[in-house]
């Protein structure tokens, strides 16, 4: 299986869903870790440009670590809003991972990018294999299954599939540590 794991800021994919991650990369699957912003707010020492620069390569070395891809769609933190370019950009990084499964931000987060990146992800999934849509990359074959992260605190989520990653607790905690400049920051 290909599965693709996009959130909205470096390191959102790592807090919600690494250890599954870990666990099914290693079980032989295909992985890939997308974020749609650069995360260039993500600091208050250093401008923009070394922030998300700082902070892609953060998130390429936690990817490595289970041998996934990363992938940055390249928004800027906090001021990405929906539009035609952003489906057409979610569409070809979902047809560019040939994703069968995507995991995301629930719907309903306190974050607006969180919210945005998981509507944007349920909007465009219908529109995957269709030719007419053209992208650099040729469409899926199929829908690709959505299953969310659980919002911070829990809000509002109910689950309804668990995943038991404590063989891969380590890798998880492993992978969060190479965002060094957010757990300097926050």
């Amino acid at each position: 299986m290909n599965i693709l794991a996009i959130g909205a800021h470096p390191d959102d994919v790592e807090t919600c869903c690494a250890g599954t991650l870990a666990k099914y990369a290693s079980q032989g699957h295909k992985i890939f870790m997308a974020t749609a912003t650069n995360g260039n707010v993500g600091s208050t020492k250093h401008t923009m440009e070394e922030i998300a620069a700082a902070r892609e390569a953060e998130a390429a070395r936690s990817a490595a670590l289970i041998g996934a891809e990363y992938i940055c769609l390249d928004y800027d933190d906090e001021m990405f809003f929906e539009s035609r370019e952003a489906r057409i950009k979610f569409i070809d990084l979902v047809r560019y991972c040939q994703a069968d499964i995507i995991l995301t931000h629930n719907p309903q987060d306190y974050l607006p990018d969180h919210e945005l990146t998981s509507k944007i992800i349920n909007d465009i999934a219908v529109m995957i294999p269709i030719d007419h849509i053209k992208t650099p990359n040729k469409p899926n074959k199929k829908i690709p299954q959505i299953y969310y992260f659980e919002p911070a605190l829990g809000l509002g989520f109910i689950p309804t599939e668990y995943v038991d990653i404590t063989p891969f607790f380590d890798t998880k905690m492993k992978m969060l540590a190479c965002h060094e400049s957010q757990i300097q920051w926050l």
